[in-house]
């Protein structure tokens, strides 16, 4: 389905940590060669923005295919359009945190609705952290930092059976401001 051309903004699942590496510049090329607009990436951690008359899940499934055939690269991938990241960052229950402290808040975007409870994550949570659910996402605030914390994204995913793919708020502040601009 094709539609007026809107940027959208892209979040690779699990890239450039354990081994599994990509080349923001390969991803920025693979995404030019699949006929993605003026595509750019932010930070080395799996972030990519660019236009499209796709919609989100149609991208996000080129997306998928293309980084599998052309890196060998099986990953999830997130698209998020404009509306979506602005509904994220209105609706953070953590306002404070996120002024104060915003690498410790992570926005945990889901690749669709949780189907399990999020009260089965407690035992986890034993540095402090609290998790909120969000539009498409989930809020997840790391007091002592997310590296210290038994509360890890494979977790997070088992337990409550979807896929899902973090960004700290400054990152996720900052692609909102790329697909405004």
């Amino acid at each position: 389905m094709s539609g007026q051309a809107r940027r959208l903004a892209a979040l690779l699942r699990a890239v450039n940590v354990g081994g599994r590496k990509v080349v923001m510049a390969e991803l920025k090329a693979l995404a030019a060669g699949l006929g993605l607009d003026a595509p750019a990436t932010l930070l080395a951690s799996g972030n990519l923005v660019f236009g499209t008359g796709l919609d989100p899940a149609e991208a996000a499934r080129r997306l998928e295919a293309a980084i599998a055939a052309e890196l060998g690269i099986a990953t999830d991938v997130m698209v998020r359009d404009l509306a979506q990241l602005q509904a994220v960052l209105a609706q953070n229950p953590f306002p404070d945190q996120a002024r104060d402290e915003p690498s410790r808040l992570m926005a945990m975007f889901l690749s669709g609705e949780p189907d399990g409870d999020l009260a089965s994550l407690a035992p986890a949570c034993v540095l402090g952290e609290e998790i909120r659910i969000g539009p498409g996402c989930l809020y997840i605030w790391f007091p002592q930092g997310a590296g210290v914390s038994k509360l890890s994204n494979v977790l997070i995913e088992r337990r409550l059976k979807v896929r899902g793919t973090a960004r700290n708020w400054n990152t996720v502040g900052k692609l909102a401001e790329l697909l405004a601009s």
